[in-house]
């Protein structure tokens, strides 16, 4: 049943939504907002979610674009490409700590604290 399937999707994806930290520009100098998760609930491998609209959003339910932490790969919607340079940066800098995160191995308040790396914007 296709229906079902795409349904079931939703849901995971939804209850993912809920189980994220929120980044803002400050913090990863990228200029939309971040969204980062465990792997705990979803059926897909490591992913950041970028706000694309409105950017600054820290609602999960905003529309957004979900970017792969292993290869900086656009996973799901449209992300423009100088925010994809932006995106791909602050991966590059902080994969192991986002992987680390991601495998439930840190918790929230260190993936605060575990120095999240500010990317530089690229022109």
């Amino acid at each position: 049943m296709p229906g079902l399937q795409t349904a079931v999707e939703h849901d995971a994806e939804r209850e993912w939504l809920w189980d994220m930290s929120s980044f803002g520009e400050k913090t990863t100098g990228v200029t939309h907002n971040i969204f980062v998760s465990t792997k705990i609930g979803v059926p897909h491998g490591p992913r950041i979610k970028v706000a694309i609209d409105p950017p600054k959003s820290f609602s999960p339910d905003c529309v957004s674009a979900s970017v792969s932490i292993v290869d900086g790969e656009v996973k799901v919607g449209k992300v423009p490409a100088k925010l994809l340079k932006q995106v791909r940066a602050f991966i590059d800098l902080n994969r192991d700590v986002l992987l680390r995160f991601w495998n439930c191995e840190i918790g929230t308040d260190e993936l605060h604290l575990q120095s999240i790396k500010k990317g530089q914007r690229p022109d």
